[in-house]
């Protein structure tokens, strides 16, 4: 369901565009109406749905990002999040959609010129594939490119998660948003992501079906032994990006370590 009012509305070669304004929240919707993204015209910055909000939660492990890589440009949200979070990081974006780059330069305040921001119209695993590992890493590698009915099954497969994996940084996250409906089989995906980054992965889980589902990929194990440590950066990163990092702490300690 679209709400508020309808300002854009358009196709490409993948679909359906809508773009909408609601009491002041910028939308951004794909085919049979699937929310994207939002952004809060007054505050673009600031992270409005739940799923995003959840992905950054790898600041928990990797609190200051120097160098990001985004799959999946939609409305946004990440973008505006990290560069006013951390100005001094550089990010890549990839998109697939070339009319989805030109509505983001239109609609949601994507800068044109930004000496720290590379825009590549192409898929995300044919970006990754051909960088070179002597390529500098990236402390994170955010994936959040879907399909018709689902997350973009190229962004699933071993090779792209391996390679991912080698280019990012010895500190580096790896997160990717997906689904969890029982037609998604998120426990496979899992599994395979597990394999990817040799078993040094985290799930965060939005409830138990229907709704998002994150994972993390680390190079080395996650470093949660020290629960009083992590529960004191999730009050300062809350306090910081007006983020419940408290409540995805949680729900990463319970979903994976009880």
């Amino acid at each position: 369901m679209i709400f508020g009012k309808i300002i854009h509305l358009c196709q490409d070669n993948y679909g359906d565009i809508t773009i909408s304004d609601d009491r002041g929240v910028r939308s951004l919707y794909f085919h049979d109406d699937i929310l994207q993204s939002s952004m809060r015209l007054d505050a673009p910055g600031m992270l409005i749905e739940d799923y995003h909000q959840a992905m950054m939660s790898a600041l928990l492990f990797r609190p200051a990002p120097r160098k990001a890589l985004l799959i999946g440009l939609g409305g946004c949200s990440l973008v505006h999040f990290l560069m006013h979070a951390f100005p001094a990081c550089s990010l890549d974006i990839i998109e697939i959609r070339q009319k989805v780059i030109d509505l983001a330069h239109q609609y949601f305040f994507l800068p044109a010129q930004n000496t720290g921001l590379r825009i590549f119209c192409e898929a995300g695993q044919n970006f990754i594939r051909r960088r070179k590992v002597c390529d500098p890493k990236y402390d994170l590698i955010l994936v959040d490119a879907f399909e018709d009915d689902g997350p973009a099954v190229p962004l699933l497969e071993t090779e792209f998660l391996c390679t991912c994996r080698k280019h990012l940084a010895a500190d580096g996250i790896f997160a990717i948003n997906l689904w969890n409906r029982p037609k998604d089989n998120f426990p496979a995906i899992y599994r395979r992501i597990q394999e990817a980054f040799g078993n040094n992965t985290l799930k965060l889980l939005l409830a138990e079906m229907f709704r998002n589902g994150i994972v993390f990929g680390f190079n080395d194990p996650p470093l949660f032994s020290d629960l009083h440590a992590i529960r004191a950066e999730a009050r300062r990163l809350q306090g910081e990006h007006a983020i419940n990092f408290r409540k995805y702490q949680r729900y990463l300690y319970w979903q994976n370590f009880k």
